[in-house]
């Protein structure tokens, strides 16, 4: 049996990824791993999924995919109470919008669109 146990996402700036996903999302921090050329940064999701962040020491560039582009992972997507309410709260926090709140009657949920600090687009859902 295959369960999910965690996702990974390389950041750009970790204080500022710590602010998105601990203070503006509320994520609870758990530990951190000294991997020697890298970080292992590690916040609790729902189900006892893990986010884990990676701060590397050394810079290999950055990728910057169009949203059309082909055979690329897209987004993930979390289920919360109020989309309206967290885009507020994000649109104040000066995070990037891709989209803003929306109904989507053919899959029963209004939502918004938007990029974390390391460029990965999330998409946030409240079903109907």
């Amino acid at each position: 049996m295959l369960k999910p146990d965690h996702i990974t996402i390389n950041v750009k700036d970790m204080p500022k990824s710590e602010e998105f996903y601990g203070e503006i999302l509320g994520l609870k921090r758990l530990d951190s791993v000294d991997m020697g050329d890298h970080t292992l940064h590690y916040y609790e999701l729902p189900g006892g999924l893990l986010l884990e962040l990676i701060e590397y020491d050394d810079d290999h560039g950055e990728l910057h995919p169009h949203v059309k582009t082909r055979g690329i992972f897209r987004h993930l997507a979390f289920n919360c109470d109020d989309v309206d309410a967290l885009y507020s709260k994000m649109k104040d926090k000066g995070v990037v919008i891709l989209s803003t709140p929306d109904d989507v009657p053919k899959l029963s949920f209004r939502n918004i669109l938007v990029e974390d600090p390391n460029g990965v687009e999330l998409e946030f859902v409240t079903r109907y």
